[in-house]
């Protein structure tokens, strides 16, 4: 199970890697006025979303413990990194989705927590749709 951590934290760092890549290669004039390639219509974003998708599938069925569900959720839902640029904020915040298969493989005083900081993180206001599925299923698990 501690593979399937390394699993999704290998996804990350491969798309930190691809952003790095395409940042490389990009032209000044990509995205201006829909020329070029633009960094949210790269394929990068869907690698990512594979990977992820496929690491938390294979650890669901294998039935993950308490502690490893709460460090896979905790990976999952990681604060945005602000170094990034705004289209990969974005589909971290999309990523978010995946902790939703994990929830209820934790315990309720870990989804507690977890929906504590994560309401700190994102006001009403700032919530997308798959965060508010997410926030939902933590108080659900932790029984608020």
């Amino acid at each position: 199970m501690e593979s399937s951590l390394a699993e999704i934290e290998n996804a990350f760092t491969q798309y930190a890697q691809d952003l790095e890549n395409y940042e490389k290669k990009r032209k000044p004039t990509d995205g201006l006025f829909g020329l070029g390639h633009a960094l949210q219509h790269d394929a990068c974003h869907d690698r990512l979303d594979e990977r992820i998708e496929q690491a938390v599938q294979r650890l669901c069925a294998s039935g993950p413990d308490a502690q490893t569900a709460e460090a896979c959720v905790r990976l999952l839902l990681r604060e945005n990194t602000a170094s990034l640029p705004q289209a990969a904020q974005w589909m971290l915040r999309a990523i978010e989705r995946h902790s939703l298969p994990l929830i209820p493989f934790l315990d309720s005083g870990a989804a507690a927590s977890l929906s504590r900081e994560y309401t700190a993180r994102y006001k009403p206001w700032d919530r997308l749709p798959a965060q508010k599925e997410v926030l939902r299923a933590l108080k659900k698990r932790a029984g608020e």
